[in-house]
């Protein structure tokens, strides 16, 4: 029976002999398997016998590294997988010019959920049962987040399987996640939305410190630009990022209506960037605006000049981040803590559902899919009385 071969990135016996014509020198060799097949002769010579075999076993590990480089076993702690994957997935996006927004979302989720739960675990160690248990502690926290913390965990684990280290998914034998009960949609009704806009319009005129009573100076603009920001957000439905991506090129004044093609995201190490396409790299949307909206849009280009639409104090792009902040900051002043970007998105849903729209309709304002704009944004119908109506013909009256 053939003896089997040196697995690649390993060597074999290490053989040193004195050099014949320098007495004093020791020459260590040994034979390594390259990532190809082949093997390759490594030398290494010392002083001394031990001092010789010391420096070709460095040689030889150096190489080694070098060869197994992103290879990876069923000994290959959990965490080292993950990050390799995690390093696939974003030269795909990138080479795919997609928004790195995603990776770091799903960096996030490795650090904060899969590594210290599974890192420190060999591949062949990662069963089903330790996933279940870190998918239901994530669910928790929330269902997006367990759906999220399983997405990745099951892309991880394909990619340990696809390169030998597992020799299945453990993730496919899980349950799928329950939703549980939808939650109630909050939308803001019509004596709401007049009264934070007042109140937004007071806010901005009265403020002249931040929280820690320091004098604004010109970075009071954004404060004064949120009931026009908020009027822009139910004007259109669009997403906070969407909106701080506008400049004025996107205002389409003859036609009243306003291009939603960038959007706006700060990335770790890069800063804030503006993207091309919406979130998630969905098409350009052009949306008509009502016609109260019109002066706001018309004001708001004619401000901008090359710049956004909203900008913050300096005149650059607004970080939705620290726009979502300020927003807090303002709901709580005025009393609707309970009111969110998001909320507004819905609320431009609810109206237009009252307004008799279809679901295909709503979908394509907001940029969605039909299915979920029925789970996320459309409230639950009520009885309809023409439907009732019509049934009472279903039999001859008594």
């Amino acid at each position: 029976m053939p003896r089997p071969p040196t697995p690649v990135g390993t060597w074999g016996v290490i053989n040193s002999k004195r050099i014949a014509s320098n007495p004093e020198t020791w020459e260590a060799h040994a034979r390594i398997r390259m990532a190809d097949g082949t093997s390759k002769p490594v030398r290494r010579r010392g002083a001394s016998k031990t001092k010789a075999v010391n420096n070709l076993k460095e040689r030889l590990s150096e190489l080694a590294k070098e060869i197994t480089s992103g290879e990876i076993s069923k000994e290959t702690r959990f965490a080292r997988i993950c990050d390799l994957w995690l390093d696939d997935f974003r030269e795909k996006q990138r080479l795919e010019g997609k928004s790195p927004t995603t990776a770091e979302t799903y960096e996030r989720q490795i650090r904060n959920w899969i590594k210290p739960a599974l890192g420190e675990l060999q591949a062949r160690e990662v069963r089903a049962r330790g996933c279940d248990r870190l998918i239901k502690k994530a669910q928790g926290k929330s269902y997006a987040t367990a759906a999220s913390v399983r997405s990745v965990l099951s892309s991880v684990c394909n990619y340990a399987v696809r390169f030998g280290a597992m020799d299945y998914n453990p993730v496919k034998s899980l349950e799928q996640l329950s939703r549980g009960p939808q939650k109630e949609i909050q939308a803001m009704t019509l004596e709401q939305r007049d009264e934070l806009l007042a109140k937004l319009e007071a806010l901005g005129r009265s403020k002249t410190h931040d929280k820690q009573k320091r004098s604004l100076g010109e970075r009071v603009k954004p404060w004064r630009q949120m009931p026009n920001l908020v009027r822009a957000m139910l004007a259109t439905g669009v997403r906070l990022g969407e909106l701080l991506a506008l400049d004025a090129t996107d205002v389409e004044d003859e036609v009243g209506a306003v291009w939603v093609r960038h959007h706006i995201v700060r990335v770790t190490g890069e800063g804030l960037l503006r993207l091309e396409g919406r979130k998630g790299g969905a098409a350009d949307l052009l949306l008509g605006v009502p016609q109260w909206s019109l002066p706001m849009w018309q004001e708001l280009a004619a401000e901008a000049g090359a710049g956004p639409l909203f900008a913050s104090w300096n005149g650059q792009w607004q970080d939705p981040r620290n726009t979502r902040r300020r927003i807090r900051e303002a709901l709580d002043e005025c009393g609707f803590g309970w009111v969110t970007p998001h909320v507004w998105r819905k609320t431009v849903a609810m109206v237009l559902d009252e307004a008799g729209l279809s679901t295909n309709e709503i979908a394509d304002q907001l940029g969605n899919t039909p299915d979920v704009v029925e789970r996320h944004y459309r409230p639950k119908r009520k009885a309809n009385p023409a439907s009732a109506a019509a049934l009472e013909a279903m039999f001859t009256p008594e």
